[in-house]
């Protein structure tokens, strides 16, 4: 998700496009010409005015669509319980100047083909003004007190869209009246959806063991089963463990995807992850056919290192002797952290420090959480890549029962019930501390 700084990100993207589009157009017999984002009563018109494209957020609506997400945020005791993200929609005015007859509708000519034709800003124009070799805009957006940054609008799960609004000429009329402003032509653009979202520490309750006895479950009926596509496609991934079956994959574990025409003289997985520049490559495994593809992932200790924990899309490249390469559609799956060994507390008294070993390892810049019996802890972020972690457990309370340890890491929680199948479930103990007076 985007921080607080997302919308001067916004701002200063369209204007870093806005400005490169016009000198790729070359307008040499425009005159100088500059982009700007001042509100209008600012501008210099009359005999001082120049050629000039201004972008003015005049307007900030809640997106429906994610207004409700992550809620609710807070328990009955006031702890929060998730960081619900703030969804906005920004609204901009696009206003052109011109210093001679006809110089004003040239600019919003061309301003208007340049978003025409970028209806969603990529991610790697987002990085690309954001990042430090564009020193302006880093020089205008420093980092907030927690350390985020502009550019964290790159990753937020949903892709910033730009699309033109045509308003009346009297809505148009009160907007400018309401700036005491002289009137200039002018398009309203609406730019959406910038994810505002908080990184602090939310209360993570244990999972549930088992259903009460008054529980039926959910009640299904089968239906008609749509005809197999053509062209080589994945529909369901499933988790295969040694120990039973898993929430979230592990290194060592096996994907089973399902499909349709997977079959090929070679088949290979690519894993693809945000931290990687390219996907990890993976061959099947005995057993795949046409309808299902079995990817095992590299086992703890050969693979440490190279697979960050998170968040990952898995995909097909299928070659055939005589036809061209086919690729099937990505499928999402979670790479979870393990515990390699039992975690260590230190002796009494408190405040305890906790020491995990891990696999994979835990790279810079990726977000860790630790839950003891549910309260969330924050260790130091990682400067290197790291298979230990050590945290701090200020304020637990000693308990006379074992409480389950759990990693999250860029999202994706250490299965602490390791056998979704079993009869009863119960935590592994191998991920319990008993905390002591």
């Amino acid at each position: 998700m985007s921080s607080p700084l997302a919308i001067a990100a916004v701002t200063a993207i369209l204007k870093d496009v806005l400005n490169n589009g016009l000198i790729d157009n070359d307008l040499a017999q425009v005159g100088s010409l500059l982009v700007s984002a001042l509100p209008p009563d600012r501008i210099p018109i009359g005999e001082m005015e120049e050629n000039r494209l201004n972008l003015f957020l005049y307007q900030v609506t809640p997106n429906q669509g994610w207004r409700n997400a992550g809620l609710p945020s807070t328990g009955a005791g006031g702890e929060r319980l998730a960081n619900a993200p703030l969804a906005l929609n920004l609204h901009y005015m696009l206003t052109a100047y011109g210093s001679a007859d006809l110089s004003a509708e040239i600019l919003l000519g061309y301003a208007m083909e340049i978003l025409a034709d970028m209806p969603v800003l990529p991610r790697a124009a987002i990085r690309r003004s954001l990042s430090p070799a564009n020193p302006i805009n880093v020089a205008l957006i420093p980092p907030d007190a927690d350390g985020r940054t502009a550019i964290d609008l790159a990753d937020q799960l949903e892709l910033v869209k730009i699309s033109a609004n045509f308003p009346s000429a009297d809505e148009l009329s009160r907007l400018w009246t309401a700036m005491q402003a002289r009137y200039r032509p002018t398009v309203v653009y609406q730019v959406s959806t910038v994810l505002i979202q908080h990184t602090r520490p939310t209360r993570s309750a244990p999972p549930v063991l088992q259903r009460g006895p008054d529980d039926r479950g959910v009640n299904g009926q089968a239906d008609l089963q749509a005809p197999p596509p053509s062209w080589p496609t994945l529909s369901t991934l499933a988790i295969a463990a040694d120990d039973g079956r898993h929430a979230s994959a592990e290194l060592g574990d096996t994907l089973v995807l399902g499909g349709a025409a997977l079959a090929g003289d070679t088949v290979t997985a690519e894993c693809n992850h945000a931290l990687l520049a390219a996907p990890r490559e993976l061959p099947l495994a005995a057993g795949s056919t046409a309808r299902r593809a079995l990817v095992t992932l590299p086992v703890v200790g050969a693979a440490d290192a190279d697979w960050p924990a998170g968040q990952y899309t898995v995909a097909l490249r299928i070659e055939t002797a005589g036809k061209p390469v086919r690729r099937t559609n990505e499928i999402g799956f979670s790479l979870a952290p393990r515990l390699t060994a039992a975690p260590a507390l230190s002796v009494p008294p408190a405040p305890f420090d906790l020491t995990l070993q891990l696999a994979p390892q835990v790279w810079p810049g990726q977000r860790i959480d630790v839950f003891v019996g549910g309260e969330p802890f924050r260790p130091a972020p990682p400067v290197a890549k790291t298979g230990q972690v050590k945290v701090k457990l200020a304020g637990l309370a000693p308990s006379d029962v074992p409480l389950p340890v759990v990693v999250r890491v860029n999202g994706v929680d250490s299965l602490v019930v390791r056998d979704l199948d079993a009869q009863p479930p119960r935590f592994d103990p191998l991920q319990t501390i008993l905390v002591t007076e």
